[in-house]
């Protein structure tokens, strides 16, 4: 279990700047000297975290809060912490939030239960704990990204090379030109969008009672299985000249670069080609 050691040995760098003039909003900066693919972990209640590269081997963590909230930081080795102390509950919390720089080959850990997650333009992989908390994630490389959230809507957008791996109750999920070997979407009672081009991997999209959209520019970029136990299956992405299926039946093209399994138990599957 990591302790928070003294001052020195954390070595960062602390600046506050009273943004009220009352002196109850705080701008502490934190910065660490960091090794190749570091580890970096955020943990919040309420508020916004923001994570994005630097060029450097450094960690910069700026984190804008009240006089009420404490910020504990930790370093050890090549693992950061920093955790948000006790926030109030309710209407009047007090939000915390972080801006942090990273190595882009850094792993990557945020949590958050009420506010929002993002992160862009990193090669290291990623984890997204939320509960009602938005997730945003764009531009990753060969990034191993995974989501899990309880109701908050979660958008990826411009993801390749790596495995996805999303879990959520409720939440909305939408995929925008992601690709990788595996990528895994499950959700409960919201919709499930992907659109642009898979290039390639299989893609495994399930939901309980929510509908699942999916739009290629082409239907000759991937095949398909698709089944809805209960609801209604939309296939125009197969074009006018196949016979349609039934409702409740499979759906499967012919092998191309990418694979789709798509299941819903009450929720209606949609099948398109972008352009229709």
């Amino acid at each position: 279990m990591n302790r928070p050691g003294p001052l020195i040995s954390l070595a960062f760098i602390v600046l506050a700047i009273c943004v009220s003039a009352a002196g109850q909003i705080r701008r502490d900066v934190f910065a660490y000297k960091v090794g190749p693919r570091p580890v970096i972990s955020v943990r919040n209640q309420y508020g916004r975290i923001t994570v994005s590269p630097t060029a450097v081997d450094r960690v910069v963590v700026t984190v804008v809060h009240s006089d009420a909230v404490q910020i504990l930081p930790t370093q050890n080795e090549n693992r950061v912490e920093m955790i948000t102390g006790s926030q109030p509950a309710g209407p009047r919390a007090d939000n915390v939030d972080y801006q942090v720089l990273v190595p882009p080959d850094a792993c990557v850990i945020l949590s958050t239960a009420a506010g929002s997650l993002s992160a862009e333009n990193l090669q290291g992989d990623l984890i997204f704990e939320g509960t009602t908390a938005s997730v945003d994630a764009r531009s990753l490389r060969n990034a191993h990204v995974h989501v899990k959230t309880l109701s908050g809507p979660i958008t990826l957008r411009e993801i390749r090379g790596g495995n996805v791996d999303v879990a959520t109750a409720s939440g909305e999920v939408t995929l925008l030109d992601v690709s990788g070997p595996m990528v895994q979407v499950h959700s409960g009672s919201g919709t499930i969008r992907y659109a642009g081009n898979p290039a390639g991997g299989f893609f495994k999209l399930v939901s309980g009672t929510g509908n699942i959209n999916v739009s290629l520019p082409s239907a000759g970029l991937a095949r398909f299985k698709a089944r809805s136990v209960k609801g209604k299956l939309d296939h125009q992405v197969f074009g006018p000249q196949l016979a349609p299926l039934p409702a409740q039946g499979n759906a499967l093209l012919q092998p191309a670069l990418a694979s789709f399994e798509i299941h819903s138990l009450r929720g209606n599957i949609s099948l398109r080609e972008a352009s229709k």
